[in-house]
């Protein structure tokens, strides 16, 4: 299944040539999950603050993901 992901912040970090929000596709089996998408992308889960997928805050540990989904992945915001 394909799903359209979105990084934001920091995590643009890993894929060179990428801005903040440029969607790009993911290939994933049937029946994945976030967790699934995150190792495939090879990031830590606790480099992620907040997942979004389809406009809906969710768990990354629960969420089984679907054909055409919409994934916004962003790390913990730090400032002064």
């Amino acid at each position: 299944m394909n799903v359209e992901v979105r990084l934001h912040g920091s995590l643009t970090a890993t894929r060179p040539g990428l801005r903040a929000g440029d969607p790009f596709s993911v290939e994933l089996p049937k029946g994945a999950t976030l967790s699934d998408l995150v190792t495939q992308l090879s990031l830590a889960p606790a480099e992620i603050h907040l997942v979004m997928v389809n406009g809906r805050a969710v768990d990354i540990h629960e969420a089984p993901l679907a054909e055409g989904d919409r994934v916004g992945l962003f790390p913990p915001v730090g400032g002064g």
